[in-house]
C-alpha cells in the first residue's frame, strides 16, 4: 500500500512540474481525494440513466459522487440500443430521422461531482473498459444523406454489418481473412455544456427548443471527440462550465481508425467503463487534452479543418512553452512541434471536424528519468 501511495504521489509531481502558467498545479489538490476513504459507484444503463442524443443540464442528476471516487459505467449502443443484429438499413435511416438534429448516440448520464465549478478542470482517469459482444459498423445512403460520411455520394445504398466480438482474444473478424484487434474507447465522453458555446456554422442547431445541447458535434466540453486514444490507462482534461461538472459518457467503440471516415467506427457497447473523476481546481484549461502512458495530446475542433488543426497547434505550443521540465520559448515551443508533434486527423464526420496533436513523452529526459526512479 506504501508503495502504491508512493508512486501516486510521484506522478502527482512530476505531472505539477510539467505544467505550466494557464495550466499552474501543485501536488497538494491533486492528492487531496487520497487522505480520504473513495467509494466505488455503479451506473447501470437503464431507461432513466441513458438519454438519445441530447445533453440536459436540467435533467437530475443520475449519481452524486465525491472527487476521487471511482464509478462503473454500462452503455447502450445507438438509438438506445435499437440497432443491434438483425436490423436492417431501412429501420437505421427511421431511426436517424426520428431524433432530428440529436445525435444517433446513448449517453448514460448525468453524474454530479461534488465540488466542481465552473473554471474548474475535470481530470478523468479511464481505469477499465470491459465492452459486450455485439458491434456493427454503418454507412447512411448517400442519396438521402449527402453530407454525411466522407464519401457519401459515392455510396448512395448504404452499407450495414454486424459483428461478434471474441473477448477473450480481444479481436473480432472483420471477413475471412481479416482479423481486428479491438482497443475500446468512449467516442463521446462530455461534462455539461458551454453555455457561451458558438452557433453552428453547419448541419442542424446546436440546441432544441427546450434548450438541450445534441450530441452532435465535439467542444470545449469534450462530447463526440472520437479520440481512439483515450483507452484504458489514458487521462482526459476536460474544462468545467456547470456545478457539479455533470458526466456522461456513450458512443462507445470497440475500435476505430483516425478519421472515421464512413461515419461510424466498430460501434458497440460497454458492459462498465470504469472511470476515477477528480476535481482540479489549480489546473485551468481551454481546451480538452489527454494524456497515456507514451504521450501527451491536445485536441482542436472547427468545422473548418484547417482551423481544428490550428487551435490543436496553438494548444500544443502553449502548454510546451509553459511547462516547467524543460522550460522553452514560444519560438522553440513552435519548433518542437514541427520537429516531433504527431497532428492526426481524430475524424471529419461530426460536423466539426477534429485534430489532435500528440507530443511524445520520451524525448524529456526528465521525464523518464524520473519514472525510472519511480520503478526501482
Amino acid at each position: 500500500m506504501r508503495a502504491t501511495v508512493s508512486a501516486l504521489l510521484t506522478a502527482t509531481f512530476l505531472l505539477a512540474s510539467v505544467s505550466g502558467d494557464g495550466q499552474q498545479q501543485n501536488a497538494a489538490p491533486a492528492a487531496a481525494h487520497m487522505t480520504r476513504a473513495s467509494r466505488h459507484h455503479f451506473l447501470p444503463a437503464t431507461a432513466e440513466n441513458v438519454q438519445w442524443g441530447w445533453y440536459d443540464p436540467t435533467e437530475k442528476p443520475k449519481l452524486v459522487i465525491n472527487s476521487g471516487d471511482t464509478v462503473s459505467i454500462e452503455t447502450l449502443s445507438h438509438s438506445l440500443g435499437q440497432i443491434k443484429p438483425g436490423t436492417d438499413m431501412e429501420r437505421i435511416v427511421e431511426l436517424r430521422k426520428e431524433n432530428d438534429g440529436g445525435g444517433p448516440h446513448s449517453i448514460t448520464g448525468p453524474i454530479y461531482v461534488t465540488g466542481a465549478e465552473p473554471g474548474d478542470t475535470l481530470e478523468i482517469h479511464i481505469l477499465r473498459i470491459v465492452p459486450k459482444e455485439d458491434a456493427f459498423n454503418f454507412n447512411l445512403p448517400g442519396k438521402e444523406f449527402p453530407a454525411v460520411g466522407l464519401l457519401a455520394s459515392e455510396f448512395p445504398e448504404g452499407f450495414v454489418r454486424y459483428y461478434k466480438l471474441d473477448l477473450a482474444r480481444m479481436q473480432t473478424e472483420f471477413k475471412p481473412g481479416i482479423v481486428i484487434d479491438l482497443h475500446p474507447f468512449p467516442g463521446t465522453f462530455a461534462v455539461g455544456p458551454d453555455p457561451n458555446e458558438p452557433a453552428a456554422k453547419a448541419g442542424p442547431p446546436i440546441r432544441d427548443a427546450r434548450g438541450r445541447t445534441s450530441t452532435l458535434r465535439p467542444w470545449k466540453n469534450g462530447s463526440n471527440m472520437d479520440l481512439n486514444e483515450l483507452q484504458a490507462g489514458a487521462t482526459l482534461y476536460l474544462p468545467v462550465f456547470l456545478p457539479g461538472a455533470l458526466i456522461w459518457t456513450g458512443d462507445s467503440h470497440c475500435r476505430q481508425g483516425n478519421g472515421e471516415v464512413n461515419l461510424t467506427a466498430l460501434e458497440c457497447a460497454y458492459k462498465e467503463i470504469e472511470i476515477r473523476p477528480v476535481v482540479r481546481k489549480d489546473l485551468k484549461t481551454d481546451w480538452p487534452w489527454a494524456e497515456t502512458s507514451t504521450d501527451w495530446i491536445f485536441m482542436g475542433y472547427d468545422e473548418d479543418l484547417t482551423q481544428a488543426m490550428r487551435i490543436a497547434v496553438e494548444q500544443t505550443v502553449q502548454w510546451l512553452a509553459t511547462q516547467h521540465m524543460v522550460p522553452m520559448s514560444r519560438e522553440e515551443a513552435y519548433a518542437l512541434t514541427s520537429m516531433v508533434g504527431d497532428c492526426r486527423v481524430t475524424q471529419v464526420v461530426d460536423i466539426r471536424k477534429g485534430v489532435h496533436c500528440m507530443i511524445p513523452k520520451h524525448i524529456f529526459a526528465g521525464y523518464q528519468a524520473a519514472h525510472v526512479r519511480d520503478k526501482l
